[in-house]
């Protein structure tokens, strides 16, 4: 198991830094296929995407993605909402989790498809705005171990008039701030795979900067195509998951 989850994380990583994820949507349907549960692949998936959007990040913030003084209310919003998604992980029916994890991927597959890769109107800045998307954002990231920008980058671009490669990254800082806050709830009420979790963590820091290196070779339209055809293959996995039982 140990090799699988080395090959996993490498793989995540490298994902996440592409698409600008935290991971989760990658990882805990394929830790599910590994064997593992629900709610111990989303505390799984949590702490690998600690670690990874932590060095996302920074190299976002070297290379200057994005103005850290607006997009931060994001992330305030972000560590509130994960928190109480986090507690309510411990009170709801596992089939709820799955259920309402296979229609996040469908609702960003949908906002993604019709959406236009390129800015059709101003970008918002709106710091209370953003505080609130992030807090909304932020429950689902902690009840379904997603980092939340799953959700994030759809809305940005189709709402908020972001550049979609600089909505990826965006929403890759976010999940800094819910996949901390979900760790440290999911850490109190004993929910979290020390093994596999680190092993994962430690494994996608090698693919990170690969993803990213990957996103500025890539021209913006086939970004985007690449990205859809992405989501329909997670949410394919899910749904087979889900119904074949």
């Amino acid at each position: 198991m140990t090799i699988e989850l080395i090959i996993l994380g490498i793989t995540v990583g490298t994902l996440s830094g592409f698409f600008g994820i935290g991971g989760g949507t990658v990882t805990v349907p394929l830790l599910l296929y590994l064997g593992f549960g629900i709610k111990e692949a989303i505390g799984i998936s949590v702490m690998q995407m600690v670690a990874g959007s932590l060095m996302a990040a920074f190299i976002h913030q070297k290379n200057k993605t994005y103005e850290m003084d607006d997009i931060k209310y994001f992330g305030f919003g972000g560590l509130a909402g994960a928190m109480i998604g986090g507690v309510l992980v411990k009170m709801l029916n596992v089939s709820i989790l799955e259920w309402a994890f296979l229609g996040i991927v469908a609702f960003t597959l949908g906002r993604l498809a019709f959406s236009s890769p390129s800015p059709t109107r101003s970008e918002v800045v709106n710091h209370p705005l953003y505080v609130a998307i992030g807090s909304g954002i932020g429950i689902f990231s902690g009840m379904l171990g997603v980092g939340g920008s799953i959700l994030m980058t759809p809305i940005l671009v189709s709402f908020l008039g972001f550049e979609l490669k600089k909505a990826s990254a965006v929403g890759l800082f976010f999940v800094v701030f819910t996949s901390i806050s979900a760790f440290i709830t999911f850490g109190m009420l004993g929910m979290l795979n020390w093994y596999a979790g680190v092993i994962m963590a430690v494994s996608s820091l090698a693919g990170i900067g690969l993803g990213i290196w990957l996103v500025h070779k890539t021209h913006l339209t086939h970004y985007k195509q690449i990205l859809v055809f992405f989501y329909i293959l997670i949410f394919s996995l899910t749904a087979y998951k889900l119904i074949a039982g």
